[in-house]
């Protein structure tokens, strides 16, 4: 690889901020370590399963007792407010027999919205808008290699800040993903809760939370797409670039610098604008 393909790469990565890093947020939870994922499923089938029964039949329990009580006195409406009941637990415990599943819906709904965010054009390093190394390997090939060298010492700082960015991204995909399993681990128990008045904010807590989790991805990838297009309108676009490297990269050098630091606030916030996202907190 000679100075200009150094170049190229340093501009490109510059461009996609932490693009590649988040490619595995468009993986489901099966698909990103089938592993974990199957470890998951056997400890809620071996371990969990068994507590949510109990849980069930308590909570069953009680809320017959709880509507005896309000239908003393009245036969017709006893009639009618047991025969609610009796449906209501019957979708608490369909709720809960599939509490996997439902679990995967919301984790879809999470991947189909990061898999068009992604492929969104915004200018520089998204969709199918050009790179902005490869948009300038021209130029770069006209220059002389103290130029390129020097070049590349300008550019040093802000490719390092826009590597620990994606650094930070790898592990905060791998943290979504961590608590994605071991909140599916005890998928049943929560929503064995939602029967009763009572108890019912644990189930719906709960629910709340694998969102959230699962729309900190979302955030990631909305995120980067935010970065490219910050990056692409301070340059004023790849489109735009009138073919002055020099000037371009030194009239730029704070934007460069800038943006990858303005990308990790942002990924550190996801959790956070998730929560908010879906109403908590």
């Amino acid at each position: 690889m000679d100075i200009t393909d150094w170049l190229v790469a340093m501009l490109n990565h510059l461009s996609q901020g932490a693009g590649m890093a988040t490619d595995d947020l468009l993986l489901s939870p099966e698909a990103y370590n089938a592993d974990l994922y199957a470890a998951a499923l056997t400890i809620h089938s071996t371990a969990v399963k068994p507590v949510t029964s109990i849980v069930l039949s308590i909570m069953f329990v009680l809320m017959l007792a709880t509507t005896s009580t309000r239908a003393e006195g009245d036969r017709e409406l006893g009639v009618r407010i047991i025969a609610a009941t009796m449906f209501k637990i019957a979708l608490v415990f369909v709720v809960a027999q599939n509490a996997v599943l439902l679990l995967e819906a919301i984790s879809s709904i999470a991947t189909s919205i990061m898999g068009t965010a992604n492929n969104v054009d915004v200018g520089t390093g998204g969709g199918d808008a050009p790179l902005m190394g490869d948009a300038m390997r021209d130029d770069l090939d006209e220059m002389g290699d103290m130029e390129k060298f020097g070049m590349i010492v300008i550019l040093f700082l802000p490719w390092v800040v826009q590597k620990l960015a994606a650094v930070i991204a790898i592990v905060l995909v791998f943290i979504r993903f961590l608590q994605m399993y071991l909140l599916t681990a005890f998928a049943s128990l929560p929503l064995a809760f939602l029967g009763h008045d009572d108890t019912k904010g644990i189930g719906i807590g709960y629910l709340k939370g694998f969102a959230g989790v699962a729309f900190t991805g979302v955030i990631i990838v909305v995120a980067v797409k935010m970065y490219q297009a910050l990056l692409g309108g301070w340059l004023g676009n790849i489109g735009d670039y009138d073919g002055d490297m020099v000037g371009f990269i030194f009239g730029n050098f704070g934007q460069f610098f800038v943006a990858p630091i303005v990308l990790i606030f942002l990924m550190f916030g996801a959790n956070g604008l998730a929560k908010k996202v879906i109403g908590e907190g």
